[in-house]
């Protein structure tokens, strides 16, 4: 390697070293740059989702048994589920539309704990009427 090869070669590396380090340094800054303003309320509706899908899986194994009597509650929670589950997608990406959609997923939250109140004694019924309080208060918060 002659001397006009060396110092390409040593350019290249250090223009390499120094590319990586501006990247690593604008990853460590993006982090700040746009910080979550929903953290506290995407917690919560997912939480909202996991305590809901629990709920449906016992409601659909009472179908399975022929016993229908936690229909309003599947319905109650099939649709906690899904619009918790756009609120937690708008909510984790910020979006402008955050807090007209927690209005709608309170009243939905309210609703829902109110067929899990219905049925003390079950516990996913118990925990997802847990869920629903802790998430309407969250979406209260930021509700536009």
């Amino acid at each position: 390697m002659d001397r006009r090869e060396f110092i390409a070669a040593a350019g290249t590396v250090a223009a390499v070293a120094s590319t990586s380090q501006a990247f690593a340094q604008m990853a460590a800054e993006g982090s700040d740059m746009h910080p979550p303003k929903y953290k506290a309320l995407e917690k919560a509706t997912v939480g909202c989702v996991a305590t809901g899908n629990d709920c449906l899986r016992h409601c659909f194994g009472m179908y399975k048994m022929k016993d229908t009597s936690m229909a309003a509650c599947a319905d109650a929670a099939f649709q906690l589920v899904n619009v918790c589950s756009a609120l937690a997608a708008l909510a984790a990406v910020n979006s402008e539309h955050t807090g007209h959609l927690a209005k709608v997923v309170e009243m939905v939250c309210n609703d829902c704990k109110k067929e899990c109140d219905n049925f003390p004694k079950v516990t996913e019924c118990k925990t997802c009427g847990d869920s629903c309080k802790a998430c309407a208060e969250e979406c209260r918060k930021v509700s536009a």
